[in-house]
């Protein structure tokens, strides 16, 4: 960075702890969810509220921005006949284009993959489920965590998936054929979030244990631990460089970790406690979902930028 991150005023719009952002990747939009059963779109750097999507009648978990921008997907406590809901989104008018339903409970988190193709979903019943868009059809079911899962992910080159959850564990898994390939251990608490690097070949995880692991995916060689979260880490993500990352934790604070020497490069604090965090591709754009209700944005500047 040429210079510290400049804070942009808080998006004011959400009445309950905002549980999750996704940066979309142009950078000139964040997506938020929060327990007020609501999305909001927010255009960058205004802190305009674009659009609201609204119709659910329970907690939203988890968001996803589509890569070309044009659908969202939602992850939330919706159950119908006691199957979890993973709910997709036209943005430009805000209307529901689909229901994916299978999982038995709530569904606390999803993804895209990078071709916009498929998704992945989480949830309480310990699965972790691949959908085909298009379709509505389930990929896949995966069977093989000891319980809530919390984070899942596509590796940028959709080969792989990883997951994690309350069980402590990281997994990673072949898309194609649903196997599981490798489980990462290591942590010594509930792991909250997980993102792969852009080359696909290694991976972060943020835990209940206060501590960020850099793992490889290859390997399953745990490479380092990023520490200084004094209370739970709660979000991860990488610049698209792969050289950074971004975290938020309980203690109230988002820090920028460089990757290759586990240094923290910046720590801002925050008046609540950090639940998700996001990252513009380039690195311009930082946001943050805290527990007080608040999206937060930040400006950053790179050398060469």
């Amino acid at each position: 960075m040429t210079k510290p991150p400049a804070a942009l005023d808080a998006f004011p719009g959400h009445t309950r702890r905002v549980s999750s952002v996704c940066v979309g990747a142009d950078g000139r939009v964040v997506l938020s969810g929060s327990l007020d059963r609501t999305l909001r779109l927010w255009e960058l750097p205004a802190g305009r509220c674009l659009r609201t999507f609204e119709g659910l009648t329970h907690d939203v978990n988890a968001v996803a921005l589509a890569p070309d921008g044009r659908r969202a997907l939602s992850a939330s406590g919706e159950l119908v006949a006691g199957e979890g809901i993973v709910r997709l989104w036209d943005v430009d008018s805000g209307a529901v284009r689909h229901d994916f339903k299978g999982h038995e409970g709530e569904v606390s988190t999803v993804a895209f993959d990078a071709a916009g193709r498929l998704a992945v979903s989480g949830g309480v019943d310990g699965t972790v489920r691949v959908w085909e868009l298009e379709s509505g059809r389930a990929v896949h079911v995966l069977h093989g965590h000891g319980g809530w899962v919390r984070s899942v992910g596509f590796t940028p080159d959709g080969g792989r998936i990883v997951s994690a959850g309350m069980d402590r564990s990281v997994r990673v898994w072949d898309a194609a054929s649903g196997a599981g390939l490798r489980v990462l251990e290591g942590h010594t608490d509930a792991v909250y979030s997980a993102a792969s690097s852009p080359d696909g070949r290694q991976a972060l995880s943020a835990s209940r244990d206060r501590t960020v692991r850099l793992w490889d995916l290859d390997s399953g060689r745990g490479l380092r631990t990023l520490e200084g979260h004094a209370e739970a880490a709660r979000g991860v993500c990488f610049k698209g460089d792969g050289r950074w990352a971004l975290t938020g934790g309980e203690d109230r604070t988002v820090r920028l970790w460089n990757t290759a020497s586990g240094q923290c490069a910046w720590t801002e604090k925050t008046s609540g406690a950090v639940l998700s965090v996001s990252l513009s591709p380039d690195g311009r754009w930082a946001a943050a979902g805290t527990y007080d209700r608040k999206v937060l944005v930040w400006q950053l500047e790179w050398e060469g930028t």
